[in-house]
């Protein structure tokens, strides 16, 4: 139901800086027309005094010549007067849609965010004090739409068999992460931290469609695992020997040199975006959890050894990675290097 009492705030705020805007506009109206007013007067005794008639206009020129009101006076003006008009028109604006929005069953949360955002720019006391109300109007509405949204894409997954936790706006799906921005109509989905599709739109079937991909993209290939093993040791030494390291190795180090060894013929042969075969992060994490941690796979008689990053190295996706290890995207570590050590 409606808020009436503040709909009633924002249509009384709206109605007095409508009327600042329309003072303001008319003295910018009035301003111009001095201004036109005294070039025509100019112009009217310039050429009544080339008639030679009777009347001797001389003292008047002089007069209206001496008058700069143009320059001292209304030029100087006009520019503040005209972002006053601007800055007003954009604030009635937005107290309209804010209202507007409000007035809607359910709440328009995509034009009550926009006009939120625009409010927030404002500088009157009386709009800064109104815009915690509108906050919580909108959190009140996105949390609604969250309710329902989760409740049917429950519905739709249950249909395959498949179970989702958390609520709006974060959802976690099996390892993966559904976060829902319902102001700017999207979601995203994460394979733990990492983003997998930064942009769908916030519907049932295209969630649906996003996980099921991602999904099979990451979790549904078939790999063999004493061959990643083998290739992720390539990684390891090539990346020890390129950073000059220590047994220890950065894990993202190893992971581009991966990338690079998975690459075929064609792409060595001719580099580019179509030769290119892509390994995207979030299957690296994948396979290292399964290959190196869960299946402890061996390569010449040594195993994997992971080490947990410090909070130093946590804030960087260049210097450690999120490796989900359970059955949610919350369950893992940051791992920042590896080392392979004996078995």
């Amino acid at each position: 139901m409606p808020n009436e009492t503040i709909i009633s705030q924002l249509d009384i705020l709206r109605e007095s800086y409508l009327q600042q805007q329309k003072m303001a506009a008319a003295l910018l109206a009035s301003l111009k027309t001095i201004t036109n007013v005294q070039s025509k007067t100019q112009k009217a005794l310039a050429d009544y005094s080339l008639q030679n008639t009777g009347a001797d206009v001389t003292r008047a020129q002089e007069v209206f010549a001496q008058l700069r009101l143009k320059e001292e006076t209304i030029d100087p003006l006009l520019p503040d007067l005209r972002r006053e008009i601007k800055s007003l028109a954009a604030l009635t604006g937005a107290l309209k849609d804010a209202a507007v929005a409000l007035r809607s069953e359910p709440a328009d949360v995509v034009r009550l965010d926009k006009a939120i955002a625009q409010l927030q720019t404002a500088k009157q006391q009386d709009i800064l004090d109104l815009l915690p109300e509108l906050r919580e109007e909108l959190e009140v509405a996105q949390r609604a739409l969250g309710d329902e949204f989760g409740q049917r894409l429950r519905t739709a997954l249950a249909e395959q068999g498949i179970s989702i936790g958390g609520r709006a706006p974060k959802f976690e799906i099996e390892r993966f992460e559904l976060e829902a921005n319902f102001a700017a109509r999207f979601v995203t989905l994460r394979y733990g931290k990492d983003i997998v599709v930064p942009r769908a739109p916030i519907t049932v079937d295209a969630a649906t469609k996003a996980y099921l991909s991602a999904s099979k993209a990451i979790t549904g290939r078939n790999q063999d695992g004493q061959a990643w093993i083998a290739q992720f040791y390539d990684a390891y030494k090539m990346a020890q020997y390129r950073r000059n390291s220590s047994t220890r190795v950065n894990i993202v180090d190893c992971y581009i040199e991966l990338v690079m060894i998975r690459q075929g013929r064609a792409f060595a042969s001719e580099p580019s975006k179509r030769t290119f075969t892509d390994y995207s992060r979030a299957q690296f994490i994948y396979d290292f959890y399964e290959f190196a941690n869960q299946q402890r796979l061996g390569h010449n008689g040594q195993v994997v050894k992971a080490h947990v990053a410090g909070k130093s190295q946590t804030d960087s996706p260049t210097k450690s990675m999120w490796v989900v290890e359970g059955d949610t995207p919350y369950d893992g570590r940051y791992i920042a290097d590896v080392e392979f050590v004996k078995e």
